[in-house]
């Protein structure tokens, strides 16, 4: 029995021994068969060799530069709020654009309870609305 023991001992540290020089290169290996080096193969006319990020901001902003993205992210958040402000003074100025205000909703959490005939009646929420949508900007209020 102490044979085994220290025969198994000697194992153990053989492989162990194997696993931290191989780097367990074979394990990598068969948890993702595919190879890792790509290279981008497109013609010119087939495409363009860009990183998932680059391509999501050049098909969500076609019209925006390279050096606007690179911009810190409040510089962008004033644009946009700019570019609003914008757009709502040419509507306030305009008045054949009637806007339409959104109805407002209330919404209630209604929790557990029993019911008549002894249901349970989970948690749940129910929208009530409040005041209708109405036009604004509009010469339909004044007539």
């Amino acid at each position: 029995m102490n044979l085994t023991m220290k025969l198994f001992k000697l194992l153990a540290l053989f492989f162990t021994w194997v696993a931290l020089l191989t780097g367990c290169a074979p394990v990598h290996d068969t948890l993702n068969p595919y190879e890792e080096n790509f290279r981008c193969r497109a013609k010119d006319d087939t495409g363009e060799c860009i990183d998932t990020s680059s391509a999501y901001k050049k098909a969500r902003y076609p019209a925006i530069t390279e050096a606007k993205i690179e911009l810190p992210a409040h510089q962008l958040k004033l644009q946009a709020q700019e570019s609003r402000y914008k757009i709502l003074a040419e509507l306030l100025q305009e008045t054949k654009k009637p806007l339409l205000q959104p109805a407002r909703v209330l919404r209630v959490l209604l929790l557990p309870y029993r019911g008549e005939n002894n249901e349970l009646f989970m948690t749940r929420y129910v929208y009530l609305k409040i005041e209708d949508p109405k036009w604004i900007l509009t010469d339909l209020g004044e007539k």
